[in-house]
């Protein structure tokens, strides 16, 4: 029987403290490298290597969830950082070359679009529905 109802968090994946086990595993990871490479005994380090444990797991919790699809936003963040195209996503244009949705503000005046005079063409005011002049 469904009476449309939505329950919260009934598809999420299994937390603790807020942060997946992927999550916790990678802070594990990262603090026992730090801790072989760089410090001297577990015994005297304990609260540096538990601080870099929790750091990095709730730094990765934090990265996630800065994006709406969190786990593709993620992976697509650092394809782009390692210079690999996303899968999905076509590449971007010359005139804005960033991964974003953002609007570009203002165009150098160097740009062909300028040039061109294409803005004399184009309004320049957004939710303006009126016909360009020709």
């Amino acid at each position: 029987m469904d009476n449309g109802e939505v329950i919260p968090g009934l598809d999420e994946g299994w937390t603790f403290a807020g942060a997946r086990v992927t999550e916790w595993g990678s802070g594990f990871l990262v603090a026992i490298l730090i801790q072989e490479m760089f410090l001297s005994s577990p015994a005297r380090t304990m609260p540096i290597f538990l601080g870099i444990l929790i750091g990095t797991t709730f730094g990765l919790v934090r990265l996630r969830k800065a994006f709406p699809d969190e786990e593709r936003g993620v992976a697509n963040f650092f394809m782009v950082i390692l210079g690999i195209s996303p899968p999905g996503i076509p590449a971007p244009a010359a005139i804005q070359p960033v991964w974003s949705g953002v609007p570009v503000k203002k165009l150098e005046e160097k740009k062909e679009y300028h040039q061109l005079h294409l803005s004399e063409l184009f309004d320049e005011e957004e939710g303006d529905e009126s016909e360009p002049q020709f």
